[in-house]
């Protein structure tokens, strides 16, 4: 059965219009190295207005300094997106780019009406499509309630899946799991669920030491290369 996608517009779609424009005008600037980020709504930075405050821009910085070479960031993320979606419509745009940096993060969206079955099977189709120099995230802790508890099994699945494809996992729920309880409120935009820059800093040290390890893998910038001028 062809499953039909109903498009909804809201108060915040002239928003996130905006960002994915924002989005595709950096895509436009060069760089000596390429990082694509696959994902849903926190991939595009929602909760901060600033692109360089995402955890997108946080790490597209941190390649930048650890390997002395520009960065050029193709966003393919979006606001909803579930795995699903990130097969169906974004793993079809990265064939035709050979990113030196993967990041991923998707499966929050799929907490909405978690389906054990249904999880596992569009994981490892996400996961099987993948390059081998993917960072793939797990979920992040929602905190409290039935969601939490979900994302504590996605997170496990995602967990184990990831090493068995030998590919590198940022341990999103862990870190934001040690924040639990009200001194993480500044961590949250004003909605309360999308990370502020705050928090979004909290993200990127999830993984941080996945990129810092990819970026060794990278070539770094040949210091003649200035004295040739």
């Amino acid at each position: 059965m062809d499953t039909i996608r109903v498009v909804t517009a809201s108060l915040r779609t002239p928003w996130l219009e905006a960002r994915r424009a924002d989005w595709r005008r950096r895509a436009q600037q060069p760089g000596e190295l390429l990082y694509v980020g696959l994902g849903d709504s926190a991939a595009q930075g929602v909760g901060t207005s600033d692109l360089d405050a995402s955890y997108v821009g946080l790490l597209e910085a941190r390649l930048q300094r650890q390997t002395g070479r520009s960065v050029r960031v193709v966003n393919l993320s979006r606001y909803g997106a579930r795995v699903e979606d990130v097969i169906d419509e974004q793993l079809p745009q990265l064939a035709d780019l050979s990113p030196d940096l993967l990041t991923v993060t998707a499966g929050a969206n799929d907490m909405r009406r978690f389906d054990r079955g249904e999880f596992s099977v569009d994981l490892e189709l996400l996961l099987g499509a993948l390059p081998p120099h993917a960072i793939v995230a797990d979920l992040p802790c929602f905190h409290f309630g039935p969601r939490e508890l979900d994302a504590v099994i996605a997170s496990r699945m995602i967990a184990d899946r990831v090493r068995a494809h030998r590919l590198a996992l940022a341990p999103l729920h862990r870190v934001t799991e040690f924040r639990r309880g009200w001194g993480s409120v500044p961590d949250f935009s004003w909605d309360q669920f999308h990370p502020s820059a705050r928090g979004y800093r909290v993200w990127e040290s999830a993984f941080a030491g996945p990129v810092t390890r990819r970026a060794a893998h990278l070539p770094a910038i040949d210091p003649s290369r200035d004295a040739r001028g």
